[in-house]
């Protein structure tokens, strides 16, 4: 097993992107600034490493990615609406006092306040997150594995985020795609157009035809729904018009386990999304259970071996065996494994940061774990963000300097949902206490709602704002929601040249259609 390297990197100036690395630079001694550690550039990581005062803390981000993705657009690039690029935000930045390291967080010391990594540089994929079954990676390449590295913090901020959670459905992992970054989008993207081409060949027979037509999508809430309708538009206006011998044989069914379509949103809201989507051309089967997928026809027999040529066969409880040409699998979180295997027992109880809940002594520094909550696995965080533990006696202790944000966490008490919104007021909320020094003095994070957006094709959408002002329409639908739909997350995205992109591409659509390339 190859020794673990410490490396003492400082804070540096923009300038010193610009310059070779050199080993006198890695060996300086660290600054007086505090190194906050933020693993994950996701919502919650990027935004706090954005939102800390470079006067007072050194961050650094240790992700696999080394880009943010603006996750609310991410299905208009699978549907040809925006270039993949229009939503990415690079983590270096030469504006930004903000170190990074394209690796991946392998275990914590909680007693050393170290950060074992593994550099994530060269991979086969994008991110390791697609295509693991819950808390296990995928199998990795020699040449894949970096030599590891050690990091030491004097805060740290867990944003991890999760996994697509398979409930162990027999081929899932293996031939679904998975919808959680831009490389996900790209593979739906060259799919759809791939299946077009297959189509088209005089070779492929009219059952096979219908079947690489057929475009499932499992899980019926926002982002399943909303990838749906991106597709459907996609398809209806586009693809079909260069396809003239296909139309009307394309089809996209959107299965899900529960009676209805978004079920975080008002049940008349749900009711006319339904509604709308059947009514635009797709099939919207909800109470379906996913027994397998596997790639063949659904008449072939055995070994059933991967070939992109052809179709694949969705096995549901309800209707049996489907051929399709994609499935989609957007069916909810599981914890990565970090938080699963790494995160688990603590050798040794960190005297220097944690500090007992209630006043009770510490009975004894070994038999400590981290706290987590019972269903999800999640790490159960206290009001303040901070990381807790516990032992077999059932008393907890907090970690003052470990904090984590987004996904991977869980508050005790009024935990809000899971979404890029929440994980967001956290990151603000907890950079804005770091810089003034008051996390213990202030009261604990409280997840204000700024209300759902969902988007159900052809030019409408979903409003759902939270009971408050009178006067103010809680729930808003068709063409109204879209221009909302539209101006809101044309706000939100992070840089100005992307809003100016975007607001450009939107243009272009509308002029010229949308990108129909395939690469």
């Amino acid at each position: 097993m190859m020794r673990p390297v410490t490396c003492p990197l400082l804070r540096f100036s923009p300038r010193w992107h610009r310059r070779t690395l050199s080993t006198e630079m890695l060996q300086q001694p660290r600054k007086i600034k505090e190194r906050v550690v933020i693993l994950g550039s996701g919502w919650g990581g990027y935004t706090v490493s954005r939102k800390l005062s470079p006067k007072k803390f050194a961050p650094m981000v240790i992700s696999p990615r080394s880009y943010f993705v603006f996750t609310p657009l991410l299905t208009s690039t699978a549907g040809g609406d925006l270039d993949f690029s229009h939503i990415v935000e690079p983590v270096r930045d030469p504006k930004i006092k903000v170190d990074f390291f394209q690796a991946a967080a392998r275990a914590l010391d909680l007693e050393r306040k170290t950060i074992l990594c593994e550099p994530t540089v060269v991979k086969g994929g994008v991110t390791e997150t697609h295509t693991e079954e819950e808390g296990c990676f995928r199998q990795t390449k020699k040449w894949e594995k970096g030599e590891p590295f050690e990091i030491t913090y004097d805060k740290l901020v867990i944003s991890v985020g999760a996994i697509s959670r398979t409930f162990k459905t027999p081929g899932v992992k293996d031939n679904a795609i998975f919808f959680r970054d831009i490389g996900d989008s790209r593979r739906v993207r060259r799919r759809v157009r791939e299946c077009f081409e297959l189509a088209i060949l005089p070779t492929t027979s009219p059952e096979m035809r219908q079947h690489l037509l057929h475009f499932a999508i499992v899980g019926a809430g926002p982002t399943g729904t909303e990838l749906a309708a991106s597709l459907r538009d996609f398809i209806k206006s586009d693809l079909v018009t260069l396809y003239p011998a296909l139309e009307g044989m394309p089809r996209i069914s959107l299965y899900d386990v529960a009676p209805k379509v978004l079920s975080t949103f008002d049940e008349s809201l749900s009711r006319y999304a339904m509604e709308t989507m059947k009514r635009e051309g797709i099939d919207v089967r909800t109470s379906h259970h996913i027994q397998d997928l596997r790639w063949g026809a659904p008449d072939d027999e055995p070994p059933y071996e991967m070939d992109p040529r052809r179709c694949l066969t969705l096995t549901t409880k309800e209707e049996g065996q489907v051929g399709v040409g994609m499935c989609v699998w957007v069916t909810g979180n599981a914890m990565n494994e970090l938080i699963t295997g790494s995160l688990r027992d603590v050798k040794s109880f960190p005297t220097q940061s944690a500090v007992m809940k209630d006043d009770i002594p510490v009975q004894g520094t070994q038999g400590w774990r981290y706290k987590k909550a019972p269903r999800t696995g999640a790490l159960l965080v206290d009001g303040h963000l901070r990381v807790q533990l516990e032992d077999s006696s059932g008393a907890t202790a907090v970690l003052n300097d470990v904090f984590a944000i987004g996904d991977n966490a869980m508050l005790e008490t009024g935990a809000p949902p899971a979404t890029a919104q929440v994980a967001a007021q956290e990151a603000k909320w907890l950079a804005v206490r770091l810089n003034h020094g008051d996390l213990g003095q202030t009261p604990g994070f409280s997840f204000n709602n700024m209300g759902t957006l969902a988007y159900i094709g052809n030019a409408k959408a979903l409003l759902q704002l939270p009971d408050g002002e009178r006067h103010i329409p809680h729930k808003v639908t068709g063409r109204m929601a879209w221009l909302v739909w539209n101006s809101a997350y044309l706000t939100m995205t992070i840089s100005w040249r992307n809003k100016l992109r975007i607001a450009v591409r939107w243009l272009l659509n509308r002029l010229f259609g949308r990108d129909i390339s395939r690469y």
